[in-house]
């Protein structure tokens, strides 16, 4: 199954097309502190570039004072104009670090929402192709690149394009052939930047992966999650040499492309610095020739610094920001644009009857099929059984049933419909699933359980929130809620550790209390049966719990599931007996089909398996 093939190439993003994006994020949140920033930023190159006028006239004062052309006061006032706009400058920066620092924060808030977003809507197959995981790294490292690029870029817009169309008119009036002279000076600088941003954009394509490994070869040493077995096994050398090979292969990438941008950079400075210097040499020129006073001399000769610097600043800098991030700019926006499934929004999904038809599956990248030529009828209200050794394709199978993944050949049928034809939205409409690897949440009792199902969540809240008579009723009925389920699930509630109840706060990265494997599993079993459903699905869930206290369990769950549809993915065969129907699967294929008595009638691989199994238990 192609996943992130060649079909799913968009169109870069432009650098106009990333401004006007970012832009109207902000302007829905606050349009007036938008106005207000670009209005700041004009005002800031309009005010820089203001000064260099302030200085001529002060400068010419100084010399007509000298001359006995001017008066002191003449003089002073002058000098208290530029010292004003001087002062002017710095408050204006100050205020723009302050204001442009808190617009960033809320326009990454924004893009890291649209991101998440994006990703909840993908194909869920997509995260099975580690080219996906690669184009997810590059999103996210490329929305701060979005940020860099489009700040940096409505910086040189507004503010230094101000400054230099104010400084260009100024240098116009004195002489042309100046200004003529001092643009020429960046031409090459210009050049260089495209090429700059080229080389770049190209390293950051290459460089995700290294990043990716390094960084979870790093999660390896570091985090908690692996801590004890990394350090049981004495794997710490082997994942430093793991990070350290990778974390290298990063490093050469971004050394390379670095050395070659600054050795580009170097030659332009020394086309900068000629310009620099014909420009010094024509000033004095026009001085001796008398085609230009002692006050504009001073004034530009005094500014002159700034402007190449700010010149400088523009191309190298802050340009050179723009090429050194476009490229993982466009990840974030080559993401934003991956495909979705798509499809028809349904009001109801009731799941009468699914039907699997000749159904094969491959994973991405992968030349074996998981699932091979399936035929599988389920009507609802059934409780069916999957058994099978490891990797017969037990949680495959269970994932197409789902409509997480849909068949690479063949066809899935809902009450007569191909499910590739339906929204996912509604496809995942009343479905609940507890899985072998279950997620620990570091949060409450109560808000583990209810993160299942948020809209009902969301509807028990507003009851407890709709006034003071319901709202003891409403909390009520929101406790009861999930006092049920975990009790269903056999969790231990009477523990001295939940010292808080339900508001106890589990797992100690946030000071709570941690929980035994078993506990949290029957956590996790709890969470799948809150979330309001007609089809459940236990992919082997009971790992961490023994034999007998699973069997009670299914027990519970075949009772609580008796009008409902639900499967039942085991490895212990004793526990599949619940089952209206147990289905045998081995290397991707359905063997044998029926009750636990009509199995073991009959030679096949489901006697073997209960047989094996039974030794071990006697």
């Amino acid at each position: 199954m192609e996943v992130m093939g060649k079909t799913q190439k968009v169109r870069q993003k432009s650098l106009f097309g990333m401004i006007r994006h970012v832009m109207s994020l902000e302007w829905k949140k606050n349009p007036i502190l938008l106005i207000f920033c670009i209005l700041l930023a004009l005002g800031m190159g309009v005010v820089a570039a203001a000064n260099v006028f302030f200085k001529q006239k002060f400068f010419d004062s100084v010399s007509g004072l000298v001359e006995g052309n001017a008066t002191v006061s003449h003089a002073v006032m002058c000098g208290i104009g530029m010292a004003a706009f001087l002062v002017l400058t710095l408050a204006l920066t100050a205020a723009a670090q302050l204001i442009f620092n808190n617009i960033n924060m809320v326009i990454m808030g924004h893009m890291g929402t649209l991101l998440n977003d994006k990703a909840s809507r993908v194909d869920p197959i997509v995260y099975e192709d580690n080219r996906y995981l690669d184009h997810i790294n590059k999103a996210y490292v490329g929305m701060e690149a979005v940020a860099t690029v489009v700040f940096t870029a409505m910086s040189i817009g507004l503010n230094d394009v101000a400054y230099f169309v104010f400084m260009g008119c100024y240098l116009f009036s004195i002489k042309p052939m100046l200004l003529v002279v001092f643009t020429l000076s960046f031409l090459p600088t210009i050049i260089g930047s495209v090429i700059r941003r080229n080389m770049f954009a190209r390293m950051e394509n290459l460089a995700a992966p290294y990043r990716r490994k390094y960084e979870y070869f790093e999660k390896c040493l570091c985090s908690r999650e692996y801590a004890k077995e990394t350090r049981l096994w004495r794997g710490e050398r082997y994942f430093k040499r793991l990070f350290d090979k990778n974390l290298d292969g990063y490093t050469a990438l971004q050394w390379k492309t670095t050395k070659r941008s600054e050795l580009i950079m170097i030659a332009l400075r020394f086309l900068l610095l000629s310009g620099y210097v014909a420009t010094i040499i024509m000033l004095f020129y026009y001085l001796f020739q008398g085609e230009i006073g002692v006050g504009a001399f001073a004034a530009i000769f005094s500014s002159l610094d700034q402007m190449f610097d700010s010149m400088d600043g523009v191309f190298n800098y802050e340009i050179g920001a723009i090429t050194r991030n476009f490229g993982a700019a466009q990840n974030y926006y080559a993401f934003l644009n991956l495909k979705e499934r798509k499809g028809e929004e349904l009001d109801t999904m009731p799941r009468e009857i699914m039907e699997l038809r000749g159904v094969s599956f491959a994973y991405p990248n992968s030349s074996r099929m998981a699932l091979e030529q399936i035929d599988l009828t389920v009507r609802k209200g059934e409780t069916i059984a999957i058994v099978g050794v490891n990797g017969s394709g037990k949680s495959t199978l269970t994932r197409l049933l789902t409509g997480l993944y849909l068949p690479t050949e063949g066809e899935m049928l809902i009450d007569g419909r191909n499910a590739g034809e339906i929204a996912p939205k509604s496809l995942y409409r009343g479905i609940s699933a507890v899985f072998q690897k279950y997620q620990s949440y570091k949060m409450t009792v109560t808000e583990n359980v209810r993160i299942s199902d948020m809209g009902k969540a969301a509807a028990e809240d507003e009851d407890l929130t709709g006034g003071n008579s319901a709202e003891g009723s409403a909390a009520d009925r929101t406790e009861t809620a999930v006092m049920d389920v975990l009790e269903k699930a056999d969790f231990p509630m009477g523990s001295e550790k939940l010292t808080e109840g339900l508001q106890t706060m589990l797992g100690k990265d946030f000071g709570g209390i941690d929980l035994s494997g078993g506990q949290w599993q029957r956590l996790a079993i709890a969470r799948g049966l809150y979330r309001a459903h007609d089809m459940i699905i236990l992919d082997e869930p009971t790992a961490a719990i023994d034999p007998l206290e699973e069997a009670d369990i299914y027990r519970k769950f075949a009772e609580i599931s008796a009008d409902k549809t639900a499967f039942i993915v085991t490895h212990r065969l004793g526990s599949a007996q619940i089952a209206d129907r147990i289905i045998v699967m081995d290397a991707g294929h359905i063997v044998d089909m029926g009750t636990h008595e009509e199995l073991m009638q009959r030679e096949g691989k489901y006697r073997e398996m209960y047989h094996a199994q039974a030794k071990w238990y006697v």
